[in-house]
């Protein structure tokens, strides 16, 4: 016999991520928009503009509090220069990087998984690799960026909703760093 349907935990999507001000936004759509053009994806609007550090996928209420218990993360502020643009093959995503990510952004994915997994998180196996996604469905581009500068202050929990064929986020907690 299953459960009712409002017996059964609710699923909530989540993710760390560090989150860019308006400027910083504006400054990245406006050093890209010629590359997502080119690559003929299906661009990411501006306002859902972010850099994952710690994907957690689908949690009940109680890991929702688990992991909020996890931050801060005092690393302190840093600055990351996303200087590197691409497309993954695999994945199709056009994705704006530091071509030398700041030891601070290791520092802050490394503590804040070593907080999770002692809440009993598991982390992906693959390599962290730090990025904005700027558009999925797209072609291979050979484009330059003028890079942007990014002062992060703040880690953030977001959840994730459908909306469509898009997604909405919603910036749960902000932590300073």
């Amino acid at each position: 016999m299953s459960e009712p349907a409002d017996a059964r935990p609710v699923s909530r999507r989540v993710f760390f991520a560090l989150w860019p001000d308006d400027a910083t936004r504006s400054a990245i759509s406006r050093a890209t928009r010629q590359a997502v053009q080119i690559s003929g994806g299906r661009p990411i609007a501006k306002d859902r503009l972010h850099l994952t550090v710690a994907f957690l996928g689908d949690l009940t209420e109680q890991g929702l509090a688990l992991a909020r218990s996890v931050p801060p993360i005092p690393v302190g502020e840093f600055e990351i220069t996303l200087d590197g643009i691409g497309v993954w093959p695999e994945s199709k995503i056009l994705w704006l990087a530091p071509l030398a990510p700041p030891p601070a952004l290791g520092e802050l994915e490394a503590t804040l998984w070593d907080g999770l997994a002692e809440c009993g998180f598991v982390p992906e196996e693959r390599v962290y690799r730090p990025h904005v996604t700027l558009a999925r469905r797209a072609r291979p581009v050979e484009q330059t960026v003028e890079p942007v500068r990014w002062a992060v202050r703040d880690l953030v929990l977001v959840e994730s909703f459908p909306d469509g064929r898009n997604v909405h986020y919603e910036v749960l907690e902000r932590w300073p760093l």
